[in-house]
């Protein structure tokens, strides 16, 4: 029984993961979009399409990096403070860190990060600088 509900919360973990990479890919985009101008003059003052791609999958990596650090840490607290709210009367409740498997939640949001990052880097190097200045 414990099994099977290891597999369904493994399960919705996965799609968890799934629509936070679709989350990151759209904040990307929207960025590229708004930035456009920016990136164009970037690109004219002799940022390579390459660096630009790299400064886009860091950005990416930030934004997924620093939710996966703020959502380790609230569901440390939140889980240490439900289980003292449930058993705090019947045994002391200490909290007990799963640091190798926080360390691989964050190892997945990274890559899961540079993932999103690929196709918004794409559109954003294909564009021509001067294009990219000529939009408003």
């Amino acid at each position: 029984m414990i099994d099977v509900l290891l597999l369904v919360v493994t399960g919705l973990l996965a799609v968890a993961v799934l629509i936070a990479l679709v989350g990151v890919a759209n904040t990307l985009s929207l960025s590229v979009l708004e930035r456009t101008q920016e990136s164009s003059l970037l690109r004219a003052l002799g940022l390579t399409r390459n660096q630009l791609r790299g400064m886009l999958a860091l950005e990416a990596v930030l934004i997924a990096g620093v939710a996966a650090l703020i959502g380790s840490g609230l569901g440390i607290l939140y889980g240490w403070l439900g289980a003292q709210s449930a058993l705090g009367t019947f045994t002391a409740v200490v909290p007990d860190v799963p640091w190798l498997q926080l360390a691989a939640v964050l190892a997945v949001a990274v890559v899961a990060g540079l993932l999103a990052s690929v196709m918004p880097a794409r559109r954003a190097a294909r564009l021509s600088p001067v294009e990219g200045l000529a939009s408003v």
